[in-house]
């Protein structure tokens, strides 16, 4: 989570290995939504996809299950932090002002977000590959404004048709089916990425 008073942390201690450097740049955060998008990938193949990206592939050669193991618990330490938000708590779900993960995809709606980082702050995404962190991106794309392309596309999808008629309901219905979601959701891919944790913690239990 970002912080006006402490420096984003560049390395992560990954139980069994030590301390290790970490690639938190916003574009490869949304790298790994898209792995977890692909669902023809086989788990094992995502870990060590992911290891690779956020750590550079460094220490772990994955010849036993063990390398598997420690990944798995670091990736998934890691995902815990990038998904921290400040105002959406157990006890207020409903309270963020961000825009509901039920209602987007990184990857379909990685236009629109673009142009709305121009839109909102004049910042040129594919410029700041590697270079911003995720961190700052999550905060701006966070209170992107209600105008900017992005968050018209998610109002449109959250948009009630009852009590419309005639011309206004078909512009909308329209709409809505010009920018449905064709694939799985952030909140999908979110919940399919800790499945799969969730899967492998088990296996290693049963392991032991």
């Amino acid at each position: 989570m970002l912080s006006l008073t402490d420096k984003l942390d560049s390395t992560l201690v990954v139980t069994g290995v030590g301390e290790l450097p970490v690639n938190l740049a916003y574009n490869t955060v949304l790298k790994w939504y898209s792995i977890g998008e692909d669902k023809r990938m086989r788990i094992v193949d995502k870990i060590r996809v992911g290891w690779q990206l956020f750590f550079n592939g460094v220490v772990l050669d994955f010849g036993s299950a063990d390398d598997y193991e420690v990944a798995s618990r670091a990736i998934s330490e890691l995902l815990e932090y990038i998904n921290e938000d400040p105002y959406n708590v157990p006890d207020d779900a409903n309270s963020s002002s961000a825009p509901s993960p039920e209602v987007f995809s990184y990857s379909q709606d990685a236009e629109a977000i673009y142009a709305s980082f121009i839109y909102d702050y004049g910042i040129d995404l594919i410029e700041e590959r590697d270079k911003m962190r995720w961190e700052k991106f999550r905060a701006l794309f966070n209170n992107l404004s209600p105008n900017s392309p992005f968050r018209r596309i998610v109002e449109i999808r959250q948009s009630d048709t009852s009590g419309l008629k005639g011309e206004e309901l078909v512009k909308l219905t329209e709409a809505q089916t010009y920018y449905r979601l064709k694939g799985q959701s952030t909140s999908q891919v979110d919940d399919a990425i800790g499945a799969m944790f969730s899967m492998l913690a088990t296996q290693a239990k049963q392991n032991q």
